[in-house]
């Protein structure tokens, strides 16, 4: 189509549009036009003439505006105006500034070689009492379940019948004695007679066989003595050290059995040790990490952070055949008896550190399976950039590949960014590990990170 026909289809719209609004009701005789007068109403014929007409000048726009289109010219300004989907969008509406969004540079840091097992809280002491004598207990002087003291009367049990035997092992004794005495002033007076030949050889052996039965019977006098002493020792149960009681059913009144009735058992809870058993490989690397200066030992809460720390300080002399473990202990300290024997944790051995690109946790976003961050580059454009991770440590995480050491990744807005989106990035410095356990957190999970 030529540009004389545009023009013409614009010319034949515009008059057509301008007959429209010439048009008029004739008014009655003697009637005429007043400002402010009700509009006059139309007839049908005008209002059926008036939709052909509207109807025929739209659809001549809609072609002219096409054809004007089509050809590459600039619509006309009164025709582009009476189409609501044209006009140049970029000169009406401002473009929207660079998103200001914040940074993060990426460094290698130290992070802990960790392993996590599972271990058993055991107590470095731990003793189960049990009844030494037989007898009616008396007296319980302490609190089932409470705390003790080393040396604390735990129970009484009757002394009664033990300070009977006592006293009868005494006169047992003092019989005994006198029995060789006597026994012994008569071996003395005849040794004399046999040297001068008034005694025979026959009657000073006998007087000598009299006097080594005395002095037996004395020994097991004695003997005895001391047995009552010491059943008197065992009719009082003491703690024997310091630690906590466990809860006991054992009442003043009941009757205890020698060495079958169990009174009470006492437990050390501070310090107090974990138990765990390594593999093969973990058990030699923790040996070559106590002759470098020890190793460190965190337990772990149930959202994976550390919450209490031990040493390494025992190593069993052999392996476990049956499981191929090998059992070590660590020493923790315990003063708020947080932990308790039999109880399970999770702890987690380090060995040493290595070097990783660390990332706040937050800079993670996903796509599908695929974690990815943003990265900045040195234009301000955001570059989407797929991540293989690692541990967590602390708020941070290990990226194994995708980053390199200096880049710039993105920590807030994660839901507006795209590729090639502008922004202007403010720094807020570069990762660090947490300083709170000297290298950074244990890792969450029990995998090299």
């Amino acid at each position: 189509m030529r540009d004389r026909d545009f023009r013409s289809c614009a010319a034949d719209v515009e008059a057509a549009l301008q007959r429209l609004a010439d048009e008029r009701v004739p008014l009655p005789p003697g009637r005429s036009r007043s400002r402010g007068a009700e509009p006059p109403v139309l007839g049908a014929s005008v209002v059926r003439r008036a939709v052909k007409v509207g109807i025929g000048a739209g659809l001549i726009v809609l072609a002219g505006a096409g054809g004007w289109y089509a050809a590459g010219r600039p619509t006309p300004e009164r025709i582009a105006a009476a189409l609501p989907f044209t006009g140049d969008k970029a000169t009406t509406e401002p473009a929207e500034p660079p998103l200001d969004v914040r940074t993060i540079t990426v460094r290698k840091v130290k992070v802990p070689i960790a392993v996590t097992y599972t271990g058993t809280i055991i107590s470095q002491q731990d003793a189960t009492l049990q009844a030494r004598v037989t007898g009616n207990v008396t007296e319980r002087p302490f609190e089932p379940g409470g705390h003790v003291k080393k040396g604390q009367v735990l129970f009484h049990i009757d002394p009664r019948p033990f300070e009977v035997a006592l006293q009868t092992a005494k006169s047992q004794q003092a019989q005994a004695q006198a029995q060789l005495t006597f026994a012994q002033a008569e071996v003395d007076r005849t040794e004399t007679l046999a040297d001068k030949g008034y005694a025979t050889e026959q009657r000073f052996q006998q007087l000598q066989a009299n006097r080594t039965s005395a002095v037996a019977q004395v020994q097991g006098a004695e003997a005895a003595i001391a047995r009552q002493n010491l059943n008197l020792d065992y009719a009082v149960v003491n703690a024997p050290f310091d630690g906590r009681a466990s809860l006991s059913t054992i009442n003043p009144g009941d009757l205890v059995i020698e060495n079958q009735t169990q009174l009470v058992s006492v437990v050390q809870l501070d310090p107090i040790d974990i138990q765990m058993a390594l593999s093969s490989e973990d058990s030699e690397a923790v040996r070559a990490a106590m002759r470098d200066g020890g190793v460190t030992v965190s337990v772990l809460g149930e959202d994976g952070k550390p919450v209490r720390e031990a040493k390494i300080y025992q190593l069993d002399n052999r392996f476990d055949p049956r499981t191929a473990r090998r059992l070590v202990r660590a020493l923790m300290p315990n003063d708020d008896e947080r932990f308790l024997p039999g109880q399970f944790v999770r702890a987690s051995i380090r060995t040493g550190t290595k070097d990783r690109l660390l990332v706040p946790t937050v800079a993670l976003d996903s796509q599908l399976a695929q974690q990815i961050v943003y990265a900045v580059d040195a234009n301000g454009t955001v570059q989407q950039k797929p991540v293989t991770t690692g541990d967590t440590y602390g708020e941070n995480t290990a990226i194994l590949e995708g980053l390199s050491d200096g880049d710039q990744v993105v920590v807030d807005h994660l839901q507006e960014m795209r590729q090639n989106l502008k922004v202007v990035a403010r720094s807020a410095g570069e990762v660090e590990p947490d300083r709170k356990l000297g290298t950074g957190d244990a890792p969450a999970s029990g995998k090299p990170g």
